[in-house]
């Protein structure tokens, strides 16, 4: 289905307002405006054209729109947060920050079973969960409810997208935290990437399409921020890197870089 977007476009899409407005107040009611207007066009296509089969439909309420609305949620929570918020200095936040993560971590233990069902990726409930023609044998218990119509919405896609953006509000508070708490002592040596940004973002993206974090389900954006915390590497426009390294006439260089020093070792132990 050609309507919908990837989730690296509109992780993209996202990064650019974000880097647009210095004010993240600003950014974040840009990025709500702007999930808002993609769940609209979703919902128009579903409800004129629906879904070719019962395997596009599942897919695309257990993950397409869950993921979009996921991120409206996560956006919605940090811009109450700032406005409920503003100005705390850094320092002076960690009762505050404490206390939401409670609240978070309380909604996600409550759907654990949820987190799990997505976590290892199970199918067994896929049917009665994300096809509307199940809607009526199971009821969402949550606080919220962010059904268009029953015609764009299943029992299960609503807490899915709400456990999305809750695991992404809780990312952004633990970030808080971390900002605001002093850089411990450590006796190891600092990490430092010898090597070029382009190399640690074609490892990023790597990582992320192998699906070998979190099951598959981690973000492109997480994987990358990872890499920039462990490396102390500010990797800027990633997507922006990931187009030149599409564009080079060797795109894989760093991972065959990766692959062939390795079979070097084990030839070397061979020996």
């Amino acid at each position: 289905m050609e309507w919908i977007r990837s989730q690296e476009q509109i992780e993209s899409e996202l990064f650019q307002i974000e880097q647009s407005f210095f004010n993240s107040m600003v950014s974040y009611d840009k990025a709500i405006s702007y999930c808002q207007h993609i769940l609209e066009e979703y919902r128009i296509a579903v409800v004129s054209n629906g879904f070719p089969d019962e395997e596009a439909e599942i897919q695309f309420f257990k993950k397409d729109k869950p993921f979009l609305f996921g991120l409206l949620l996560q956006y919605n929570h940090q811009l109450s947060f700032e406005l409920n918020f503003p100005n705390i200095p850094y320092g002076g936040n960690d009762d505050i920050v404490n206390k939401k993560i409670e609240e978070v971590t309380a909604f996600l233990s409550s759907h654990k079973d949820m987190v799990l069902y997505l976590e290892l990726q199970s199918k067994t409930f896929d049917s009665q969960f994300f096809l509307r023609k199940n809607r009526g044998l199971f009821t969402y218990p949550g606080r919220h409810d962010h059904s268009f119509d029953s015609e764009f919405c299943t029992s299960h896609d609503g807490l899915i997208a709400n456990i999305v953006g809750y695991q992404g509000f809780l990312q952004f508070l633990q970030q808080k935290m971390s900002t605001s708490m002093p850089f411990p002592e450590t006796r190891h040596s600092k990490i430092n990437w010898t090597g070029s940004k382009i190399a640690l973002t074609e490892l990023g993206f790597a990582l992320f399409y192998s699906g070998a974090v979190n099951h598959g389900n981690a973000s492109l954006k997480s994987i990358i921020q990872l890499l920039e915390q462990v490396t102390g590497t500010d990797l800027g426009d990633y997507h922006h890197t990931a187009i030149r390294i599409r564009n080079r006439s060797q795109r894989t260089k760093f991972m065959d870089k990766l692959k062939i020093s390795l079979q070097n070792w084990m030839a070397n132990l061979d020996e």
